[in-house]
């Protein structure tokens, strides 16, 4: 049982590096450090596993675990992050990034023209 949790969160961390690049030495590590980058849905599913992967520690604790359920979150991670481009969420960034920017240059431009017609220098 321990090997397949494991296996499992191995393999998510393992994309939450590769497609997000996000750091930490195991899965609930990397959890803490996704911030928004996940939706909560998955936020959730991950956080289960990073649990389970803790119960599977203790063998007494096996029967708790329910390996539908863990296949189920696994299924929904994997699905979410294989759909993740790096590419295009850095595109998206960058562009967010420009439109705040040219944003921020329009309301200070309408400021100032503002300003101007307002003292009579325009």
């Amino acid at each position: 049982m321990k090997e397949f949790i494991d296996e499992k969160a191995a393999h998510v961390a393992g994309l939450m590096k590769e497609r997000l690049n996000i750091r930490g030495r195991d899965l609930a590590a990397k959890l803490r450090h996704t911030g928004r980058m996940l939706p909560k849905r998955i936020k959730r599913e991950v956080a289960f596993l990073a649990e389970t992967e803790k119960l599977a520690e203790n063998p007494k604790l096996h029967p708790m675990i329910n390996r539908d359920r863990v296949e189920k979150a696994y299924h929904a991670c994997v699905e979410y992050l294989d759909s993740v481009d790096d590419g295009e969420r850095r595109k998206d960034l960058l562009l967010g990034i420009l439109g705040n920017i040219a944003m921020g240059f329009l309301v200070v431009s309408a400021l100032v023209v503002t300003v101007l017609v307002w003292r009579g220098y325009i």
